[in-house]
């Protein structure tokens, strides 16, 4: 029993330091920010592309803040140049942020994107990016996109103009080098707008006609060319609804004279059954106005 003891007591030593490096030594290479004021909302979109800088010891768990404010939109990792969902618990509230708990089975690039709100007065915008230091980072680089119809902006700390690389969108843009665990990095962005028109707006990719559409476009049916027929169609229903409804009428009418008939006839045949005479000699049937049996030629009884 003592010897099992030991044992687990060994396993515990060595294993417990190792857990904990897997989640407490993960810090990043590279930390991209994009600040995309404005694009596709009338809000700052941003997207942190990143990677690890060491995978060796997976799986590991990190987390990554983002403003309590903010909207999480997507959370992925790159494999080979195509974003996959990635497996990822929360966001959890704690205090001003949220807290976005991430794992790592050797994949080593990842993306998140969040939308968050941007300070508006008339045609004045500001909006502060704060990064919080919770892991050390290589190299930390930001981009900020230029919005449409935009007058003047500004950052501090001061950055170049720059596009960027994916689709030659203008803006601002710096390298801001390393920065260490625990140190945090804030930037200041103000931009006068004269309009609300936004970059990338959401209808912006939905197809459009190649030539103007209307009433001789291949395809496409012109109401005036089918108004004929619908009133055709129209008029040939009224017609055979209208002679349906005579037939069935008549065959009413005529059911019902002949049902009149059958009775007229039944009363009469009653009548006669019920005034009818007999001849007491041959027991002939003798008719209403007989007064002598048709048969015989005896005289008719008759009945007071």
């Amino acid at each position: 029993m003592r010897k099992w003891a030991l044992l687990v007591l060994i396993v515990a030593l060595f294993g417990f330091p190792t857990l904990a490096r897997a989640q407490g030594g993960v810090a990043f290479n590279d930390f991209n920010v994009q600040l995309l004021p404005e694009y596709d909302r009338a809000s700052m979109l941003v997207i942190y592309d990143f990677s690890l800088a060491n995978t060796a010891n997976t799986p590991a768990n990190f987390a990554i803040k983002i403003p309590a404010e903010a909207e999480l939109f997507a959370v992925a990792y790159n494999q080979n140049g195509n974003l996959i969902n990635a497996t990822f618990s929360g966001p959890e509230v704690q205090g001003d942020w949220q807290v976005i708990t991430m794992v790592t089975n050797g994949e080593s690039a990842f993306r998140i994107e969040y939308y968050e709100p941007i300070s508006f007065n008339n045609t004045q915008r500001q909006y502060t990016y704060l990064w919080p230091g919770d892991y050390a980072v290589n190299a930390f680089n930001v981009f900020l996109g230029e919005p449409l119809d935009v007058d003047q902006i500004t950052t501090e700390p001061a950055m170049s103009e720059m596009q960027r690389e994916a689709d030659g969108l203008p803006g601002l843009g710096k390298n801001f080098g390393s920065l260490g665990q625990g140190e945090q990095f804030t930037l200041l962005v103000q931009y006068v707008k004269t309009s609300d028109a936004l970059v990338a707006p959401s209808d912006q990719n939905q197809l459009q006609p190649s030539a103007p559409v209307d009433e001789n476009t291949p395809g496409r049916v012109s109401l005036t060319k089918i108004l004929p027929w619908i009133f055709g169609g129209l008029g040939l229903v009224l017609i055979l609804g209208g002679l349906l409804y005579y037939w069935q009428s008549g065959t009413r009418r005529g059911g019902g004279s002949g049902s009149a008939r059958r009775r007229r006839r039944a009363q009469a045949v009653e009548q006669e059954d019920g005034e009818a005479q007999y001849c007491h000699q041959c027991g002939t049937r003798a008719k209403p106005n007989d007064r002598f049996c048709r048969v015989c030629g005896s005289r008719l009884r008759q009945e007071s």
